[in-house]
């Protein structure tokens, strides 16, 4: 009975310490984390533009004879006279004049322009691009032939031997050949695709025709009877008419 005694109070005795003593805390560690580095964005640099430089024109030089003869109208021609002829107003002729800036023309035919309106000769201010038209024939259609008329400047100007040569800035000599009983130089040479022939005076360095041709189409530009530096100021203004019909 004593053992049984002794027995409880160190089961009781135990029991107490085992409520006594607190579990130990476990602390799991956590893992260690590597920091995370973000890489820099990769920063993809664009290309210069690089601007192109427009490729150079190498402009050919004549050679001095045909050089010569391109700047001959230079101190020779101040003016001329000559009867024109081209396509568009074929088989027409226009006597013309031209001085200074200023070309008078007058019409084979009486020119339509309007209605009853009737012109034979247009004066044309190349500077200002203005053209004014006449009637001045002697006939019922020129019932005024001193009323000007407003006409179209594109419609009557024409290239004079002048604008052409003096637009060539390269050419070939093809021949020398007779024309209107003068000496010309043939010369030859291409712009914008097209092949131009030019039949140049010899003395005065203008042409007394032009043929262009592009792509199989030939245009003619004819200048007959040249005559060099015979054109008063008269010629390039409408003189007052009293007489009519």
């Amino acid at each position: 009975m004593k053992r049984l005694l002794i027995l409880l109070i160190l089961l009781f005795a135990m029991g107490c310490a085992v409520e006594q003593t607190a579990p130990e805390k476990v602390i799991k560690s956590e893992p260690a984390t590597t920091p995370v580095v973000s890489e820099p964005e990769e920063v993809i640099e664009e290309p210069e533009e690089v601007e192109e430089e427009p490729e150079e024109v190498v402009l050919r030089a004549p050679n001095k004879k045909i050089q010569e003869l391109l700047k001959k109208h230079n101190g020779r021609v101040t003016s001329m006279t000559y009867m024109y002829q081209d396509q568009t107003n074929h088989p027409e002729e226009w006597e013309t004049w031209v001085k200074d800036g200023k070309m008078h023309i007058k019409l084979r035919e009486l020119d339509n322009v309007r209605d009853e309106v009737y012109i034979d000769n247009i004066y044309l201010d190349i500077s200002s691009k203005d053209a004014k038209g006449h009637c001045e024939r002697k006939v019922m259609r020129c019932s005024e032939p001193n009323k000007p008329v407003d006409v179209r400047f594109e419609k009557y100007n024409r290239k004079t031997p002048l604008d052409w040569i003096k637009s060539v800035t390269y050419a070939e000599k093809v021949a020398e050949e007779q024309m209107q009983m003068r000496t010309v130089w043939k010369i030859q040479y291409e712009e914008d695709g097209k092949q131009i022939f030019m039949w140049v005076d010899e003395y005065y360095g203008v042409p007394a025709m032009v043929r262009v041709v592009d792509n199989g189409a030939v245009n003619n530009y004819v200048f007959e009877d040249i005559s060099f530096n015979s054109v008063d100021d008269d010629d390039l203004e409408h003189q007052q008419i009293t007489v009519t019909y």
